[in-house]
């Protein structure tokens, strides 16, 4: 369906997801290649055993492709794979008792300045860096893994709803705001300019990647 030399980056999620369904192995490796590591990451914020981990993602990428004529439509590969791997590593979890607990871990979902030498490094001193990073691990581990979510991951407050398990979208919407409010205080700058800060992490990160 795709030629591997025009390059899949070019194409959509729901394109590239069809062209997975129809049994193309250039999409299946594309998306293997763009997500395998940002799954392992996500995958430790619950489960410490690295091997366990691992496991799991191998399981799901073998149960995609034995099922992948019967998989269903998704506008996003990555909140598929999020969401897939966290209800099997939650499964695993249950039975290990192992679970993070999204109200009491102080690690989970640590959001990490960029190293020095970066273009944030450049823009702030280290003092500045040390309070951003205090002030990110102050706030409860809800909070972290919403701000993760959703200025390093891209996801729609939608997808977070659906993966933090929230009934309603402005529950997520409110968690990212609450967040923001959080850093303010704790930075004592208005919450925009916050904002900005997490877009410039970000930046730093894809820049020194």
């Amino acid at each position: 369906m795709f030629s591997i030399k025009l390059g899949m980056e070019q194409f959509s999620e729901e394109q590239i997801w069809a062209a997975f369904k129809a049994g193309s192995d250039e999409a299946l490796s594309y998306i293997y290649h763009s997500y395998v590591h940002k799954l392992y990451n996500y995958g430790r914020q619950f489960v410490p055993e690295t091997d366990v981990v691992k496991d799991a993602i191998q399981d799901l990428f073998c149960e995609m492709i034995v099922a992948r004529e019967r998989l269903s439509e998704t506008t996003s590969v990555k909140f598929y794979l999020y969401a897939s791997l966290k209800r099997k590593l939650a499964r695993y979890a249950e039975k290990q008792a192992k679970f993070v607990s999204v109200t009491t871990d102080t690690e989970a979902f640590a959001l990490d300045i960029p190293q020095e030498g970066d273009l944030f490094t450049q823009l702030f001193s280290d003092d500045t860096n040390k309070l951003i990073a205090d002030a990110c691990a102050k706030l409860p581990q809800k909070q972290r893994e919403a701000i993760a979510l959703y200025f390093f991951e891209g996801m729609s407050y939608e997808e977070i709803a659906k993966l933090m398990a929230m009934t309603k979208v402005k529950s997520a919407r409110a968690l990212v705001y609450r967040a923001l409010e959080s850093l303010s205080e704790s930075l004592g700058v208005p919450a925009h300019i916050v904002e900005l800060l997490c877009l410039w992490l970000i930046l730093g990160e894809r820049i020194g990647s």
